[in-house]
């Protein structure tokens, strides 16, 4: 791609990172869903502002698949006796961008298999730093929950291309993927992300997880975020795949080692901790039904 078309691309996608337009509700809840230190009921009367949101956290409460012990009537009841709060951030999180991203154009992105991975990712990723010394479990659950969300931007603004893309970038490493991103689109899902995270003003710790999160080398700031989202989400991209290889299996092995190294923990505990990775993700599926659902 040549060079005019690229800066095209990218003021494409700079312009609108500024999200479609939403009620002025609807952006005050964003704000606070950002704001680690808001206090609960201040959360639930901002998502009770939003009469559709409510509707949906309390419908996902009352399912069956929760059995609540008995029947949830508002948003800080689901938070509190149900769901719990970071999954009804994330719920929010997801009901508030998702419709902002238009992604049918692109048949090959589900848009349920994304959330349902973030939401995993975010899950995962917290449960892992709780057992870090120093790490903060909320910080490290926002990176994780967005930490893929500048493969929206490229859905939305690129759907023909990604459509065509998708299927072959779930078979190449990090590295292989951003250079035919940048071939094929002029920009790759990193970069777009941590603009996401600059104009919304997320948390330094979210920024350096969004453009850094693919190296499994990483030390620069907030390494300690960086490496447990990134950790977490190449865990998930090897359980994808049909044909992992022996080499595939020791990177993991490797990984997991150089992990418990430089954060001084017990490589028993990661792998224990791994195990209930995919158990997370199974959860979280349903979840991300309710997510998508009458979109």
């Amino acid at each position: 791609m040549d060079v005019s078309e690229a800066r095209k691309r990218r003021s494409a996608i700079l312009k609108t990172i500024n999200l479609p337009s939403a009620s002025a509700s609807s952006n005050r809840l964003l704000e606070l869903l950002k704001d680690e230190d808001v206090d609960l009921p201040s959360l639930a009367q901002a998502i009770q502002s939003e009469p559709g949101i409510t509707a949906r956290i309390i419908s996902i409460a009352n399912s069956s698949f929760f059995a609540a012990a008995s029947p949830v009537h508002t948003v800080e009841e689901a938070m509190l006796k149900v769901l719990g709060i970071k999954t009804v951030r994330s719920l929010v999180v997801g009901i508030l961008l998702g419709p902002r991203f238009n992604t049918k154009p692109c048949p090959v992105f589900s848009l349920q298999n994304y959330w349902c991975r973030a939401q995993a990712v975010a899950q995962s990723s917290a449960l892992m730093a709780r057992a870090m010394v120093g790490v903060d479990p909320n910080t490290v659950y926002l990176a994780g929950l967005l930490h893929s969300i500048g493969q929206l931007l490229q859905v939305h603004h690129f759907p023909k291309e990604m459509n065509e893309l998708l299927p072959e970038l779930t078979s190449l490493g990090s590295k292989e993927r951003i250079a035919m991103e940048r071939e094929v689109l002029g920009i790759d899902a990193w970069d777009a992300g941590s603009w996401v995270a600059k104009r919304w003003d997320l948390p330094e710790e979210t920024f350096s997880t969004l453009k850094y999160y693919f190296d499994p080398h990483y030390m620069g700031d907030h390494w300690q975020v960086v490496r447990i989202v990134g950790f977490v989400v190449r865990f998930y991209q090897y359980q994808d795949r049909d044909d992992l290889s022996e080499e595939g299996i020791e990177e993991q092995k490797k990984e997991l080692q150089q992990v418990a190294k430089i954060f001084e923990a017990d490589s028993l505990l990661l792998t224990n901790l791994q195990s209930s990775f995919s158990d997370i993700q199974q959860s979280v599926s349903v979840l991300a039904e309710f997510l998508i659902e009458h979109d």
